[in-house]
């Protein structure tokens, strides 16, 4: 625990140190235990903010034959925000999503600079997703305190913070230079987002035909 908690704040104030002794020690016991209380934290955080969903406040200008729609749907989010479900499949997420991630990334610097160091990258992964921790123990904070759930752009700030994290575990993790971890990055990413265009494309005139055959008026108070 107290390796949890050393390399927690070595990332928040000297990323590049605490990536290079991670590189060095390999502690991936020190990234079970985090990930312990990110999944801990995620699912506190999750359950609270959705019994503050409240979208009916920003729904006065939707039309009044679809509410229903949303009202179901928000009373659907905070019972499976509820269920014990929830907490279970929240709980093994983050070592399912970190162990992924990494498995991709781990392959990716294989083939493109011809490194490995699988088990440097799955605690370095881990403790570079600090950000969103702090976030989601600030919109718990708001939540509970407040019963207010942080916007968007909040969320996205913390986004960019973990970006930056992310791509110097792969430049600290392989010692590369910080273009090369960039590309190693966002190369997935961007595979991800020509994938997603394609499916938005090819979906389209599906979608369009659909609505042509909508009721005149399907959508209108």
């Amino acid at each position: 625990m107290n390796k949890t908690l050393e390399l927690i704040w070595k990332t928040l104030i000297n990323p590049k140190k605490a990536f290079d002794t991670i590189r060095e020690e390999k502690p991936v016991y020190a990234a079970l235990i985090y990930l312990l209380l990110f999944g801990l934290v995620s699912v506190v955080s999750g359950h609270f903010a959705s019994q503050s969903l409240n979208l009916s406040s920003s729904m006065k200008d939707v039309p009044q034959n679809i509410l229903p729609f949303f009202n179901n749907f928000q009373n659907a989010i905070k019972s499976i925000a509820s269920s014990p479900m929830y907490f279970v499949i929240g709980m093994i997420a983050p070592y399912l999503s970190n162990f992924i991630s990494v498995s991709i990334y781990e392959l990716l610097a294989q083939f493109t600079i011809k490194k490995s160091n699988g088990l440097a990258l799955f605690t370095a992964w881990a403790f570079a997703s600090i950000p969103m921790l702090i976030y989601k123990l600030l919109d718990l904070l708001f939540s509970v305190s407040m019963n207010y759930v942080l916007p968007g752009w909040v969320s996205s700030l913390f986004l960019i913070w973990e970006i930056v994290l992310l791509i110097i575990a792969i430049k600290e993790v392989y010692q590369t230079d910080a273009g090369t971890a960039a590309g190693i990055y966002f190369t997935p990413v961007v595979a991800i987002i020509v994938l997603v265009v394609l499916y938005v494309l090819f979906l389209l005139p599906a979608v369009s035909n659909l609505l042509k055959l909508m009721p005149n008026g399907g959508l209108t108070p």
